[in-house]
This record gives structure tokens, C-alpha cells and sequence, in this order.
């Protein structure tokens, strides 16, 4: 009876993270792709992440839902490959993707008059297609051998099997989190520094007027940020905690795979992959919440589309067969009525 429950948890737990990531990820490129004012540099990069979470939830997650119903696997070995090559392409196109832009963010504080020859709309493009190719030749080994995708049952999906090559486990860590954790927080740390350093200078002189706020930017004192640059700077540092809140403890037991000889419990051992999934749906949530374009474009495609389905659901073919039958009879009648008007 546990069991049964457990599994009806779960199958719903997962189809929600999977609706929301669906919805809100597809929304998220539609609307940056339809709103010129929002296809800046580093919106190409949480463009990348929106792409990577699209990724996991419309191939992962519903093979997963129905892995867990089925209590088994039941794709085939091809299909395991592909699914566990997906599920690592999304995972590290996703950090490195978060990696780059805290650089972004680095250059455009820190480094402000470097940033435009840095990232030009040509470099960044090059710099999306790279995060790209590194995670693909990341994910690839396993297929060739080093390391190998397997049907995890804990987990009730297919992914690296860690214990037949812990070297890869290292590698992975090393150059997948441990390493774009340690750019993320180098770039923010000094973004947060020179900020308050910034403000100190500015309470310091604070008779000090606007042109000559903009002399000292000249001269290496950077101004303040505008409020949409703070705001936004500070949504992107909430996207760069979620992922690591929803991925560390995932991250965690890849050690315990290894080192601990008794398999982790089914609950906690899928509570991880969940929590996982769940960062797929972040990146539109918190968009929504702090960023009024946005909220505001989201609100406006949601009325769209309830007025479509409203529209569609008042005008059926019945509807229309009827509608059709008295404009016919209507117009039949108007013309004996002037049929007769002239015989008189």
C-alpha cells in the first residue's frame, strides 16, 4: 500500500515539474524570440538554458513517468543511450551555460570597458556553440566506453553508471560542477565587491553631480548600476543558486553510488532526480516573478490563448451548420420579401 502510494507521488510530483518546464520553458524562447528589446547577450545564454531544459523535459521526463508506472524499463538498450546522452547533454550545457553567464555579468560590471568588444553579437554566438560542443564531448565517452549509461532502478531512469568508472565521475565533477561553481563564484564575488565599492565612493562625494559621476566612470570609477541592471544581475545570481540547490544533492550521490556499499533508499534516491528535474522549471518561474517584460508578455499569450480556446469551444461544427442554416433561410426570406414588393 506504501509502495502504491510512493509511486503515485512520484508520477505526480514529476508530470507538474514536467507541465510547468514544458510550458513555461517554451514561453520563455517565444517570447524572447518575439521581442526584439529582448534579445540581448546574455539573453542568448538563458536562452541556452531554456533550450537545455526543454531538452530533459520532452524526452526525459515523460519516459521517466512512465518508468515509474511501469517499474521497469521497457525502451530498449538504444533508447537508454540516447535518454542517458540527453540527460548529461542537458545537465552540462545547463552549468556551463550558467558558467558563462556570470562571466557576462563579470565583464559587464567589473570589466565594463572591455565588455562590448568581448561580447559582440558574433562572439556570443560563437560562445553559445561552444558551450554546446564541450558538452557534447563531454557526454559522448560513455558511449565509447569510458563509463557506460545503465537503467538506474533507484532512480527509475537511464544515466551514467558510476561505479563502473569512478575516473569518469572525477572528470565529470571536476569539469562539469566543481569547476563552473568556482567561475560563478569568483565572478559574483567580485561583481558583489565592486558594487560596494562603488556605492562607498559614491556616498563618499556624495555632492558629487551627474557629469561628474560619468568623468570618474572614465577614469576607472565605475558608476552605479541602474536598477534593471541590479535587478537583473540579482536574478541571475537566484538562477545560479537554484540550479546548485537542485543539483547538489544529486551531485552528492554519484559518491554514494561509489563508496557506499548498500543502495540508497527509493525515496531518497529518486527525491534527488526530482529535485533535479525541478531546476528545469525554475529558470520561467523566476522570470515571471522579477521581470515585468516577461510577466507582462506571459499574461498577454495566457489571454491570447483562453480567448482562442473560448472562441473555439462557442463556434463548434454544429454551431456552424446551424449558423449556416439561418443565414440561408434569412437571405431566402429577404428575397421573396422583395420579390414581392416588386410584383406589387
Amino acid at each position: 500500500m506504501a509502495e502504491n502510494i510512493n509511486l503515485v507521488l512520484e508520477v505526480v510530483f514529476l508530470s507538474v515539474i514536467c507541465a510547468i518546464s514544458v510550458l513555461g520553458n517554451i514561453t520563455l524562447v517565444a517570447i524572447f524570440l518575439r521581442k526584439r528589446a529582448l534579445r540581448t547577450v546574455v539573453n542568448g545564454f538563458l536562452l541556452n538554458l531554456a533550450f537545455a531544459d526543454l531538452l530533459v523535459s520532452v524526452l526525459n521526463m515523460p519516459v521517466t513517468i512512465v518508468t515509474i508506472i511501469e517499474r521497469r524499463w521497457i525502451f530498449g538498450e538504444t533508447a537508454c543511450n540516447f535518454l542517458g546522452f540527453t540527460t548529461m547533454l542537458s545537465f552540462v550545457s545547463s552549468v556551463m551555460s550558467l558558467g558563462m553567464i556570470a562571466v557576462n555579468r563579470y565583464y559587464f560590471v567589473v570589466k565594463w570597458k572591455t565588455y562590448r568588444s568581448v561580447f559582440t553579437p558574433r562572439n556570443s554566438v560563437l560562445f553559445g556553440a561552444i558551450v554546446w560542443l564541450i558538452s557534447s564531448s563531454i557526454s559522448i565517452p560513455p558511449l565509447f566506453g569510458w563509463a557506460d549509461y545503465r537503467y538506474i532502478p533507484g532512480k527509475s531512469y537511464c544515466f551514467v553508471f558510476w561505479p563502473y568508472s569512478a575516473s569518469y565521475m572525477y572528470f565529470m565533477l571536476a569539469i562539469c560542477f566543481f569547476g563552473p561553481l568556482i567561475v560563478m563564484s569568483l565572478s559574483y564575488y567580485h561583481i558583489l565587491k565592486f558594487t560596494r565599492e562603488a556605492k562607498r565612493r559614491i556616498f563618499e562625494h556624495g555632492n558629487t553631480t551627474q557629469p561628474q559621476v560619468q568623468g570618474q566612470r572614465r577614469n576607472r570609477v565605475r558608476f552605479l548600476l541602474t536598477p534593471e541592471e541590479v535587478k537583473l544581475t540579482n536574478t541571475l545570481l537566484i538562477v545560479v543558486g537554484c540550479f546548485m540547490i537542485c543539483w547538489t544533492p544529486f551531485a552528492i550521490t554519484m559518491f554514494t553510488d561509489i563508496y557506499h556499499l548498500q543502495p540508497l533508499p527509493r525515496p531518497i534516491d529518486i527525491s534527488t532526480l526530482l529535485l533535479g528535474y525541478a531546476n528545469s522549471m525554475c529558470n520561467p518561474v523566476v522570470y515571471g516573478v522579477r521581470t515585468q517584460v516577461f510577466r507582462r508578455e506571459l499574461i498577454r499569450q495566457l489571454r491570447v490563448c483562453f480567448r482562442m480556446r473560448s472562441a473555439s469551444l462557442r463556434i463548434s461544427p454544429l454551431d456552424q451548420g446551424i449558423g449556416m442554416d439561418r443565414s440561408s433561410h434569412s437571405h431566402t426570406g429577404q428575397t421573396d420579401e422583395g420579390t414581392s414588393s416588386r410584383d406589387d
